[in-house]
């Protein structure tokens, strides 16, 4: 790992030191042989073990008294050996039954005397392996975690835990789409939980959604709307999903999540001076604020527009084709009609 550049040390405590990100890692083979490859020029300490009970090159169990070595470019070092100070347990090891190998889900180990999460790559073949840890009792998990599935409670002796098998349950595709009775969508937080996970849906603009979750009785988490904004109804199909639905054997389509707006929401009406008629067919008005995303309305001929529901707040307005017009702010307060006049500049 890097030599840090503070003058804190771990003893000061987390408020105060964090070890740096390792720059490479990699398991020991049989008989002890490490190698390191890849490394950028710079001052590294090298530690084996883990967080929690190390043991830093030359043989100490504290980073302050450890032996930087030093890499320039193109560099390699001699055999670095040293003995490990601590007695560490059996390797962690197992398999990942799933249909299908996702390249981003890694096993996770978190327990004992550890001072981090360690994470090991799944092969092709589901296998994974954390090689040899402190004893102690620890969870075995997958990062990002599965709906629905729960961490492995392992107790970790001298011997070696090597037939581990995480089987996250099956999920199905769930999706719908969130609509408004009044004005437009504004940024929302979706989630299904129950009480084994908690699992966001991502909201397109709009207003569309899928995610997948484990059979089992969802419920429906809507938050993060601006005051005056709240779940009118669910509905999936002439079902009611206000109160949860549950997820069988197989895919959830159609939901229609109702979201009621305040019954009186502000205006943005403007007109454009400056631009030729003839582009005024071309070009739209577009707002953006951190409440509600981009909205974009249409120019009249006259050279007006209009959008007739938004909600308070500062946006960035742009005329789409007028590259000569620079985005302006408009400001939108309370809850009357905002004029907004706008005046392209001759070339």
């Amino acid at each position: 790992m890097p030599v840090p550049t503070s003058n804190a040390k771990p003893e000061d405590g987390v408020q105060y030191f964090t070890y740096p990100p390792p720059e490479s890692s990699t398991l020991t083979d049989n008989q002890g042989r490490y190698r390191l490859t890849n490394l950028p020029p710079g001052r590294y300490y090298i530690m084996a073990g883990a967080f929690g009970e190390p043991t830093y090159y030359p043989g100490t169990g504290k980073m302050e008294s450890a032996t930087a070595v030093t890499l320039g470019t193109a560099s390699a070092t001699a055999s670095l050996d040293f003995k490990l100070l601590n007695l560490l347990g059996g390797k962690v090891g197992g398999h990942l039954k799933a249909n299908t190998h996702d390249p981003d889900l890694k096993a996770t180990l978190l327990g004992g005397k550890l001072e981090e999460l360690l994470d090991a790559t799944i092969a092709a073949d589901g296998g994974f392996e954390f090689g040899h840890v402190p004893p102690g009792t620890y969870l075995v998990g997958l990062f990002p975690r599965p709906p629905g599935f729960s961490s492995l409670v392992v107790n970790v002796g001298n011997r070696d835990v090597a037939n581990l098998e995480l089987a996250p349950p099956p999920t199905h595709a769930v999706s719908g789409k969130i609509v408004v009775e009044n004005g437009p969508l504004p940024h929302s937080l979706l989630a299904f939980a129950t009480d084994k996970s908690y699992v966001g849906a991502p909201i397109k603009p709009d207003g569309t959604f899928t995610t997948r979750l484990h059979e089992a009785r969802q419920r429906i988490d809507l938050a993060g709307m601006p005051v005056g904004y709240s779940v009118a109804s669910v509905k999936i199909g002439s079902q009611d999903a206000s109160e949860g639905f549950a997820v069988g054997n197989g895919d959830v389509s159609g939901m229609v999540i109702t979201v009621t707006a305040p019954k009186r929401l502000p205006r943005i009406h403007g007109s454009i001076t400056g631009l030729a008629p003839t582009r005024l067919g071309s070009t739209k008005v577009e707002v953006t604020g951190p409440i509600i995303g981009t909205l974009q309305a249409p120019v009249q001929q006259d050279g007006s527009f209009d959008f007739a529901a938004v909600v308070p707040g500062l946006y960035r307005l742009r005329l789409t084709q007028v590259s000569e017009l620079p985005p302006m702010n408009v400001v939108v307060a309370g809850w009357d009609t905002t004029q907004v006049q706008v005046v392209v500049p001759v070339k």
